[in-house]
């Protein structure tokens, strides 16, 4: 099958030609078949996948794709195996940015209903039927479990926080991280597994209504520090990450040649803004800076010519076998330090 697309207002038309082979066979009164009307022509059957944006609604743009590529993908619009249209053939029919549907794509590679064929596309993956039919029952399973908690008198909100106050109390050895940032929590959490620091995320409604198991050790950015101080309770702790020093990181590195290309890439914008600035202020040409985020979907080709790569430690693992990569984490050692010294008093296991 071979798919172009063309479309209206949002709506999504996908031509799919299919060949045909079949011998001329008259019928009854001597009519032609209508497929030997088209023997060893194409023809184009069109049928629509309706992909409508409301770009004024409360769900965002990508989580309306997400929902109605997964519907197409169960309806049987889009087959196993099939190609789907490029990201910047959706993004012009529809009126959204291409990164956007690029973002959609890579989730649901990641949620297993794409794969990602380098130097092809993106094509409905073999597993999607196991996949849909899972949340399918899943989903019958979270109804059939809610409206029994309801026949025994509770509401939907005490059974979430209940779940939630369970799942919590299995991490008690976990340093528990307070980050409101995905992009910068994310990276923490990297980082601090690196160090061989199990970690777990709350968020400081949870300290606040005490939905955290037994006396655990909290952690956080210093700058998180007015909000969670005036909710521990007594015998918790939060130890108070603080960032590397630059000027000690910058020391361990020869300064780059003149004309060389730098690079500096980050799923945290904060990472992208400061590692400029402080580039910047070490005299290096802005001509010479190429800043991309890893949302970006071309982050990877225009980082190609680069002599020097900054970014944080997750970035760094998607950049593995690249030369001139520098990584630079965000936790200083004497906080990694402190956090495990004090993880260690309170579980000496």
């Amino acid at each position: 099958m071979q798919f172009t697309v063309d479309g209206h207002g949002g709506l999504l038309i996908i031509l799919v030609s299919i060949l045909i082979d079949r011998k001329n066979e008259p019928v009854g009164n001597g009519t032609p078949r209508i497929d030997s009307l088209i023997t060893r022509r194409h023809f184009s059957i069109i049928f629509a996948v309706k992909i409508w944006i409301a770009k004024d609604s409360e769900i965002s743009v990508r989580e309306q794709l997400i929902a109605q590529i997964r519907l197409g993908i169960a309806a049987g619009d889009f087959g196993v195996g099939e190609k789907l249209p490029s990201t910047r053939e959706i993004a012009r029919r529809c009126g959204v940015h291409a990164n956007t549907v690029g973002t959609v794509y890579r989730k649901l590679v990641e949620q297993q209903h794409l794969e990602f064929r380098k130097g092809s596309g993106f094509y409905v993956a073999h597993t999607t039927g196991t996949r849909i039919e899972g949340s399918r029952r899943l989903d019958e399973l979270i109804n059939s479990f809610l409206e029994a908690s309801r026949g025994l008198g509770f509401s939907e909100s005490e059974v979430i926080k209940r779940m939630t106050e369970d799942r919590g109390s299995k991490s008690t050895d976990s340093v528990m991280l307070i980050e409101p940032n995905e992009a910068l929590r994310d990276i923490l959490i990297h980082e601090l597994s690196a160090a061989s620091i199990p970690v777990a995320v709350i968020d400081v409604e949870a300290l606040a209504e005490g939905r955290l198991p037994g006396t655990p050790l909290v952690t956080a950015m210093s700058n998180e520090k007015p909000k969670i101080e005036e909710h521990l309770k007594a015998g918790q702790k939060c130890v108070y990450l603080h960032g590397r020093s630059v000027a000690a990181a910058m020391s361990e590195e020869e300064r780059p040649s003149k004309n060389k290309i730098i690079a500096i890439v980050s799923g945290w914008e904060g990472f992208l803004t400061f590692a400029r600035i402080m580039l910047l202020a070490a005299k290096i040409d802005p001509g010479n800076l190429v800043v991309r985020s890893t949302l970006s979907e071309d982050w990877e080709r225009a980082t190609r010519f680069a002599s020097l790569i900054i970014c944080d430690s997750l970035t760094a693992e998607r950049l593995d076998g690249r030369t001139g990569v520098r990584t630079f984490r965000i936790v200083s050692e004497q906080s990694l330090t402190e956090l495990k010294t004090e993880l260690h008093r309170i579980s000496p296991s």
